[in-house]
């Protein structure tokens, strides 16, 4: 659910490698264009997400991952083109917040500006301003 709402990057390009249809459409995509995948706005579109602001872990049960097209969950692309890093960045995340949430207890400081609103930056996503957060020992 943080990969949904906080992805590493906010959009995707890629060339398209044929002439392509869109189904129920009168809109031929050519090829050799560039297409431009809105990761965050495939991410909260409330269509696949109801109240896609809320964090909600449940949406990534089987069932409920089932239910949606395979390509409504894309924080590190999808095919050929995937994210070579993407099982070590996930396995090493894993790894240090595990190992952080064993011996800490985190909460967010007041000094961090709520909701957080993020740069516009094509490379990747960014939180304005700094995130404060607060660490107590267990």
């Amino acid at each position: 659910e943080t990969l949904r709402k906080y992805p590493p990057v906010p959009f995707l390009t890629r060339e398209c490698v044929m002439d392509y249809k869109i189904p129920d459409k009168d809109i031929v995509i050519e090829k050799g264009t560039t297409v431009i995948i809105p990761v965050l706005g495939i991410h909260y579109d409330k269509d696949i997400y109801p109240d896609p602001e809320k964090f909600d872990p449940e949406r990534f049960t089987e069932e409920n991952k089932n239910a949606r097209h395979h390509y409504a969950h894309i924080p590190f692309g999808e095919g050929p083109r995937i994210c070579i890093g993407m099982r070590f960045g996930l396995m090493q995340s894993k790894v240090g917040l595990t190992s952080l949430l064993k011996k800490y207890k985190f909460t967010v400081n007041e000094k961090t500006k709520e909701p957080l609103k993020f740069q516009v930056n094509p490379f990747i996503l960014a939180a304005e301003g700094e995130i404060w957060l607060d660490a107590k020992e267990i």
